[in-house]
């Protein structure tokens, strides 16, 4: 893999689900991870272009569909995971309509599944770039 570190910026308000995260991406090799508890916050850094981003959907104080849009407003080209609780088709559908990579439902084995495809993500990353390089 490249050696540049990959930026991951993972938005998720329960600390306790925020520090698994944390640890299950962690065993990824060269990614850094930058922890963010509200959508203005991980806004107010989405310049700084992380190659990826996993979104919580009940967040504090914006709703991770509407993060997502603005995420797409901004920079389209930055590929966003949504992980939840939530197992309503319909909103699963709406977030298919913005474009999002994959959407994770939270459970016990969906840490290991969000690292493989974050994985297979990175190695996505790392082709496209190869490919623009040529």
């Amino acid at each position: 893999m490249n050696k540049n570190k990959r930026k991951v910026f993972v938005i998720e308000d329960n600390k306790t689900e925020g520090m698994l995260l944390k640890l299950c991406l962690g065993s990824i090799k060269n990614i850094t991870i930058s922890n963010f508890v509200l959508g203005q916050e991980l806004l107010n850094h989405i310049d700084e272009k992380p190659n990826i981003v996993i979104v919580d959907l009940m967040l504090p104080d914006i709703h991770g569909y509407e993060l997502i849009q603005k995420i797409n407003e901004k920079h389209p080209e930055i590929p966003v995971i949504a992980c939840s609780a939530q197992r309503d088709i319909n909103l699963v559908a709406k977030l298919q309509e913005l474009g999002v990579f994959n959407y994770v439902v939270k459970s016990e084995s969906c840490i290991e599944y969000l690292q493989k495809v974050i994985e297979d993500l990175l190695l996505l990353i790392e082709k496209k770039e190869e490919k623009e390089n040529i």
